[in-house]
């Protein structure tokens, strides 16, 4: 009788953590992706792991290695749950270089090819938050940032907060309210923010309120 308890106990031990553990890591896979949240115009993304491309609409999912591309007159919000949203202007092209969780905890890194990228996150991020353009990686410290990248001409822009730039061996911040650009691999300049400048994020946070307003108001 004492041996088919123990073997009922251990079976329900076993139960439990199968129905456990795959719960545990699908969520921290989920985590770990990009979820888009709203599509204005056509985008489309290249799955590495699947080798195909698919057409992107709301509610599907980026994950590590995928590239993604927005149309002309298109704009994409994307979220990765708990900590950004990702905000991607037209004609506009990234592939998402690192997303996953490593020894030192998440690391997200977006490769920024070329076009327009807005990055609001919900506080200053503890994991490492990076864009990437040319042989330039920003590390964001911050809340606010944008990066813009034409060709062999790349810009940061700190919004709320402070961006830490690298090149090679040298290391260059752009504090809150600074523009920092980049050409041809080289750190050409660094300047305040001009009054368009703050108009254009002013903007910018309006209208991605009023996005999020609305997704509230269909969810609730």
């Amino acid at each position: 009788m004492k041996l088919s308890s123990f073997h009922l106990l251990s079976l329900c031990w076993l139960v439990t953590a199968c129905f456990l553990c795959p719960a545990s890591i699908w969520g921290q896979e989920e985590d770990t992706r990009l979820r888009v949240v709203k599509i204005k115009g056509s985008a489309s993304a290249y799955h590495d792991e699947s080798d195909e491309t698919s057409r992107l609409k709301a509610g599907d999912k980026i994950d590590d290695s995928d590239k993604i591309t927005t149309g002309a007159k298109s704009r994409m919000v994307l979220r990765l749950p708990g900590r950004a949203y990702v905000v991607l202007g037209p004609n506009t092209k990234v592939n998402v270089s690192r997303l996953r969780f490593g020894e030192k905890g998440l690391q997200v890194r977006l490769n920024l090819l070329t076009g327009d990228l807005w990055c609001r996150l919900d506080h200053a991020p503890n994991y490492a938050f990076e864009v990437s353009m040319q042989n330039l990686i920003c590390r964001c410290h911050g809340t606010l940032l944008e990066a813009v990248r034409q060709k062999d001409d790349a810009r940061v822009i700190a919004f709320e907060g402070p961006v830490v730039t690298t090149s090679g061996a040298q290391v260059k911040i752009a504090k809150t309210g600074e523009i920092l650009q980049y050409i041809h691999e080289k750190f050409r300049y660094k300047h305040r923010l001009k009054k368009s400048d703050e108009i254009r994020r002013d903007q910018w946070k309006k209208d991605l309120g009023e996005i999020l307003l609305s997704l509230s108001s269909k969810t609730h």
